[in-house]
């Protein structure tokens, strides 16, 4: 029986997320920046500091950490949109 070569899980979403920021225009980003981006979504009790801030405040954290990240302003626009539409 030949042995299933196991299936790297972590890879694959980090495919699959590159796949969907490119969908928005977003490409050539480093890791970081990608994380930064997917904060509300992949990490929503950082995005909201363990619920000590409220919602303004988390989003202005967030366009702050975006904007320390080295992308552009066209770049933020389209993080903003991609993460809430």
């Amino acid at each position: 029986m030949a042995k299933e070569k196991q299936k790297d899980w972590f890879a694959e979403y980090r495919k699959e997320r590159e796949e969907r920021l490119v969908k928005f225009g977003l490409t050539g980003l480093t890791e970081e920046q990608m994380d930064v981006i997917n904060i509300p979504n992949d990490a929503p009790e950082n995005y909201h500091c363990d619920g000590e801030i409220s919602s303004a405040q988390a989003y202005s954290r967030w366009v702050g950490q975006l904007k320390n990240s080295g992308l552009t302003p066209a770049q933020v626009k389209s993080a903003i949109k991609f993460i809430f539409g």
